[in-house]
């Protein structure tokens, strides 16, 4: 067998379980071994998956399945009912203090590096530090299609949030889309006051020549607000932005829906899924909410 250097770019295959092999060009991880090859370094490779000094367990146990210790496009995609059980399983190790995500070894970073990205599931996150997408699914770098913006929120048909996702679904080909509300937001909890005020004394005419960003974000977030105390019969600030964190998850979903023909073509044929979910600040669970009542 030639002599294997895996600092040196070579032609290799990786067999995976099914006996089919994919071929790329690159430094091959050093967590994979020449099989049967008799070939010259510089030549075609056949590579089979093994244990590294990084991962002395199953490089898969508890994440997405993964033939390199992470998530790369030699994986196959997961379904959107197997991407959500990733994302619970991993919410429960973090409500349990038993995450395994870590860090990641020099030849898992290099498997990111040199075979990108094959994520489990895509998620549109609120931009508030206490919520961190990645840990509290206890995800690994690879695994989660990040997101976020004050309010998880999507207002616009054109801009970053919508393209995103249609980049997500069709180049990374993730078949769970999840938006995630989470308890304290503090966008809703802007904007549910602004609702109380303007319900109390209608806005008046200021004479500004222009508004500041942030007060146009809270503005587009009102109608929650509103929608969530209609639907409570009225209440509290407090009462009514706890509900409006919900209404403002299904609304992030409807307006994905509404504004991207991908989104909405891929989600109607099954291929792709749209479900919500809320984050508890305080006991660490993710509540999934399942599809949108305007989806069933």
């Amino acid at each position: 067998m030639a002599y294997y250097q895996p600092q040196q770019s070579v032609m290799y295959y990786i067999q995976k379980a099914d006996g089919s092999k994919s071929q790329h060009y690159g430094p091959p991880p050093t967590h994979l071994v020449p099989i049967n090859t008799g070939l010259p370094t510089a030549a075609s490779m056949v590579v089979t998956p093994t244990m590294s000094d990084d991962s002395q367990e199953d490089p898969s146990d508890g994440f997405g399945p993964s033939l390199l210790g992470v998530r790369t496009t030699v994986d196959e995609p997961l379904s959107a009912s197997q991407a959500i059980g990733v994302l619970q399983a991993g919410n429960r190790r973090f409500v349990q203090g038993d995450v395994k995500a870590g860090g990641l070894g020099p030849d898992k970073r290099r498997a990111l590096a040199s075979h990108g990205q094959r994520p489990v599931a895509t998620v549109i996150g609120c931009a508030d530090s206490r919520c961190p997408v990645e840990q509290l699914f206890d995800a690994r770098p690879g695994d989660i299609f990040v997101l976020r913006n004050a309010g998880n929120t999507c207002t616009h048909a054109e801009g970053s949030m919508v393209g995103s996702v249609e980049y997500s679904v069709l180049n990374l080909e993730t078949k769970m889309i999840l938006v995630l509300g989470h308890t304290g937001c503090g966008a809703i909890m802007g904007a549910t006051k602004l609702f109380m005020e303007r319900s109390e004394q209608p806005p008046q005419p200021c004479g500004c020549k222009s508004r500041s960003t942030l007060l146009g974000l809270l503005d587009a977030l009102v109608p929650v607000a509103e929608q969530a105390s209609v639907e409570l019969g009225g209440g509290s600030t407090e009462e009514i932005a706890a509900h409006a964190v919900k209404v403002n998850v299904w609304r992030t979903i409807n307006f994905l829906l509404s504004y991207s023909r991908i989104i909405r073509e891929k989600v109607a044929s099954g291929e792709v899924e749209l479900q919500g979910a809320i984050y508890d600040m305080s006991s660490g669970a993710v509540e999934f909410l399942g599809k949108s009542p305007k989806q069933a």
